[in-house]
């Protein structure tokens, strides 16, 4: 089977709902979709939008709204990609312009982009990384942010908040409006998901 066969049949699947094909053909398009990006980042902007950010919500808009996407032509999926991507990299600037002009709030912030990532990959793993599997992060982020994407909708919402937001139980749950252990049990259903879903394909949790 051709590369374009095997995409058009990912597509199929990907709107039909099938989480993993989904998942799989994110994965397919993370580095054009990964070099277009870098490239609408204009350079006196790239200290305030980061790459990683607007990839990742890409995925999570893809994931959010591809039971609607209709393939009409080959290549459609990945222009369609690139148009969720330019928008969210047009809002981004804007709202960095305008959070440049506040004041910023003294103290620490949570970890953001790939270091974000990299924390929740030490979660999904349970800590029992060897350095040989840590020499293998950043290329595993790939895989966690198709990953990711294929989540439920619930899942992804409290590892976004938990792992890439850097909240507490409490205030996950406070926000989602279920109790703390709720939140601690769809936690640990998300990383064990997860780690089924990269296990296959990630060197990081590799033998």
């Amino acid at each position: 089977m051709s590369r374009l066969d095997s995409e058009s049949q990912l597509i199929r699947e990907a709107v039909a709902g099938d989480r993993t094909s989904l998942s799989q053909l994110l994965l397919l398009h993370y580095d054009d979709l990964s070099r277009h990006v870098s490239s609408r980042i204009s350079r006196k902007l790239q200290g305030l939008v980061r790459a990683d950010d607007i990839l990742q919500m890409t995925f999570l808009r893809a994931a959010q709204a591809v039971g609607n996407f209709q393939p009409h032509h080959a290549g459609a999926f990945r222009g369609w990609l690139r148009t969720i991507a330019d928008n969210l990299v047009r809002d981004a600037e804007k709202r960095r312009r305008r959070e440049r002009r506040l004041a910023c709030a003294a103290g620490d912030q949570p970890p953001t982009g790939s270091e974000a990532h990299l924390d929740l990959l030490d979660a999904v793993g349970g800590g029992q990384t060897t350095p040989g599997r840590k020499a293998q992060r950043h290329e595993s982020i790939r895989h966690l942010q198709a990953a990711l994407a294929g989540l439920p909708d619930d899942q992804r919402e409290i590892v976004r908040r938990r792992y890439l937001q850097g909240q507490s139980l409490e205030q996950i749950a406070e926000a989602t409006g279920r109790t703390k252990d709720a939140v601690r049990s769809i936690c640990y259903r998300a990383r064990r998901d997860l780690r089924a879903c990269m296990g296959r394909t990630s060197l990081y949790f590799s033998s």
